[in-house]
């Protein structure tokens, strides 16, 4: 927050008036019994910073420090005081220094009616001044203030919670916050998601991690998440060679921005003599992989009687050639290919045909009919398993895309 909102939000409760120091009217909070010499020292210092005169308000204020005979309460409102002059200055370490004085001394004499704007202000300049130990203690007393903290105030906790290492703590407030928004139909805030998120990395939870993150991909498939998504299932153990295969295409279709570790990771498996998938190959190149086997011309050459030959062959035959058709952009038959697959025997991986039915109706702008395909693959290997979440994120994504602000 600004200094200008800082002081904007204490307009109306930082004015001592001839009722020695009453809020703001609607408030009605008990009079403050100040020193008489601390009151008047203070009602001119009120004088000077509504002046913007700095250096007689300060000034001012060193006149009621100087009161040998001042209670908690005259400390109280002095350092408080003192705060809003730093404030007004653009002196946010002065600020942050005398509001944790007035907050610290002695908190009993804090006000009851401005306990939450007190430790709430207390909490943001903390922050912006990275006072980690102060901030994680005004979070705390928020936390437990009656009425209940709002989002904005919710949203600081959070952050002094996890600069303060207390990560569990940021998980709770976040989970909350989702399954109120989950109970209410509406999709669970972006930054309660990163905050768990980040959370569950500091606590090496890294499938606890990798999880949230795919919730976040989900729901709002960003760029950015789709990128560190993508490049999280790269090294997930269990992969296959068809799987690097189907994240390379993935990343592709969402204009990843694809290293070139990872194009050389996908175009390898592409590459190799189990797959021959040149035509991927030939797409990770231009990201940094390796060059397409030298088979590819050959491949391209014959690929036309490949898919001609498809009805008189079985199943296998036709989903390799839905693959191999794919790779080189000929989406419409690969389609084709790949349901003739599905009505003939000897296909020897029985989500392959699916796989290749639905990233060919995406490639087509088919999304919602894709993700009715991918709904059905179920496959058996985790690894697997997650390729087609992301793929079905994707393409339900791209057929609704997120709306709800973040």
């Amino acid at each position: 927050m600004t200094s200008k909102l800082l002081l904007a939000a204490f307009s109306t409760c930082l004015l001592l008036g001839a009722a020695h120091g009453a809020m703001a009217a609607d408030a009605k909070p008990a009079p403050i019994k100040l020193t008489p010499a601390v009151l008047k020292a203070l009602q001119a210092a009120q004088t000077a910073n509504n002046k913007k005169d700095y250096p007689s308000a300060i000034a001012a204020i060193q006149q009621a420090e100087a009161v040998s005979d001042r209670t908690p309460t005259d400390n109280y409102q002095i350092h408080r005081f003192a705060m809003s002059v730093h404030i007004g200055m653009q002196d946010m370490p002065g600020a942050a220094t005398e509001i944790e004085t007035a907050l610290d001394a002695d908190p009993s004499v804090v006000p009851e009616a401005e306990k939450a704007t007190m430790y709430k202000t207390g909490l943001q300049l903390a922050l912006m001044q990275k006072h980690n130990d102060k901030a994680l203690a005004y979070a705390k007393v928020l936390q437990s203030s009656t009425p209940p903290p709002d989002a904005d105030t919710q949203s600081l906790i959070s952050g002094a919670l996890y600069r303060g290492g207390d990560y569990d703590g940021v998980i709770a407030i976040a989970q909350k916050n989702i399954d109120a928004a989950k109970a209410a139909g509406k999709l669970p805030s972006e930054s309660d998601l990163n905050n768990i998120k980040n959370a569950q990395v500091n606590k090496n939870d890294q499938a606890g991690a990798e999880k949230t993150l795919e919730a976040i991909v989900a729901n709002y498939g960003a760029q950015k998440d789709w990128d560190e998504l993508s490049r999280v299932a790269l090294t997930t153990r269990g992969m296959r060679d068809i799987d690097y295969v189907y994240i390379g295409r993935l990343m592709v279709a969402q204009a990843g921005k694809l290293k070139a570790e990872d194009a050389t990771m996908v175009g390898s498996a592409a590459n190799s003599n189990k797959l021959a998938l040149y035509g991927d190959a030939e797409t990770m190149q231009k990201f940094g992989g390796p060059a397409p086997d030298p088979r590819i011309a050959s491949d391209k050459k014959t690929l036309p009687k490949q898919i001609a030959d498809g009805a008189k062959n079985d199943g296998e035959y036709n989903v390799k050639t839905a693959e191999a058709a794919f790779g080189y952009g000929q989406y419409a038959d690969a389609e084709r290919m790949a349901r003739t697959a599905k009505t003939k025997p000897g296909v020897k991986d029985p989500t392959e045909p699916d796989m290749v039915i639905a990233m060919s109706l995406s490639a087509q702008d088919k999304y919602a009919d894709a993700a009715a395909i991918f709904d059905t693959v179920k496959p058996s290997n985790p690894a697997s398993a997650r390729v087609v979440r992301l793929w079905t994120y994707y393409v339900k994504t791209k057929a609704n895309p997120a709306t709800a602000a973040k």
